[in-house]
């Protein structure tokens, strides 16, 4: 074959890629945009339109570049486009590792973690996030949760229902200086039978509550207590998820006055039939009795559990 004739076919084929509109590979990345300092996650084929800075995933045990560069302290929003729930990350490592100014994640829904196998360092130092909804995250195949939490110090609750914890060997530091962690929703995928590496764990999550009452013990910060609260006989610091809301005497959804009321009527006439009496024993001695008409009246009073 000719270099002429040769050169007339390849421009016969650039012609045709144009004329069929060929488009860039689908890509999962990252795109910041500094006029909205928010971080987007993109999986699609517009990469080259996007304005701001854009970011490959990282990949290893290598901090993302969006961190390296130092964009990471401007972030104060984090977006997951609809499109990136179709990609498929096998590690969420540092990726929101010190941003400290981050106020928001929305679309977390569209993340994935089905493939994910770290998430060490995930949301560590994110200090100034005041929720996360974790609840539909696949853990099935993540073996480090190390710092994980680490430093959220704003959140005060957090539902990790979905978790499957069964190949995670590593929990060290997952939760540490959480001080106004209160309440931590597990379901049934939660177990630490793989765990080797927990010390510190809940180091200073002092405002922690487990579902039957079980307070902060900084003796027992390690995995020892990273099961769902047992009362006194088994404590740990965990709520099961689909356990009756504390004080929700009357079962309406919400702890009030009321429930004051349906206590004493339920302590006057012994009907239980009008109650929730896991609910009803407010200060988790496994009965219910006047102490706990004390216990809920504290509570509506000051707004935390004694």
């Amino acid at each position: 074959m000719s270099k002429k004739l040769l050169f007339r076919l390849f421009a016969l084929v650039a012609a045709m890629m144009c004329a069929l509109g060929m488009q860039a590979a689908v890509e999962a990345y990252a795109n910041y945009t500094p006029s909205n300092t928010t971080l987007t996650f993109y999986y699609d084929n517009q990469r080259s339109s996007r304005t701001g800075t854009t970011y490959d995933l990282n990949i290893g045990y290598n901090y993302p570049d969006w961190y390296t560069d130092g964009t990471y302290f401007n972030v104060t929003n984090v977006v997951f486009d609809p499109s990136f729930a179709v990609a498929r990350p096998t590690s969420t490592i540092y990726w929101f590792f010190g941003l400290s100014n981050l106020q928001s994640i929305t679309g977390l829904e569209y993340l994935n973690t089905s493939e994910v196998t770290d998430m060490a360092w995930m949301f560590f130092y994110c200090t100034n996030l005041t929720s996360l909804d974790l609840s539909h995250f696949n853990t099935s195949k993540v073996n480090s949760m190390y710092n994980m939490l680490g430093y959220c110090q704003s959140l005060t609750s957090l539902d990790l229902s979905s978790f499957n914890t069964s190949q995670v060997v590593s929990m060290s530091s997952m939760f540490d200086y959480c001080a106004n962690l209160q309440t931590i929703y597990v379901g049934d995928g939660w177990n630490t039978a793989a765990v080797t590496i927990s010390q510190d764990m809940f180091k200073d999550c002092t405002s922690l509550v487990g579902g039957k009452g079980t307070t902060y013990d900084a003796i027992h910060v390690d995995a020892s207590y990273a099961h769902i609260d047992g009362g006194p006989s088994n404590p740990g610091y965990f709520t099961e998820k689909n356990a009756s809301l504390r004080g929700d005497v009357n079962g309406d959804g919400s702890v009030s006055i009321s429930d004051v009321t349906a206590l004493i009527d339920y302590l006057l006439s012994g009907d239980a039939s009008a109650i929730n009496t896991d609910a009803a024993d407010c200060n988790r001695d496994n009965g219910v009795s006047i102490a706990d008409v004390t216990v809920l009246i504290d509570y509506l009073l000051s707004g935390t559990w004694n």
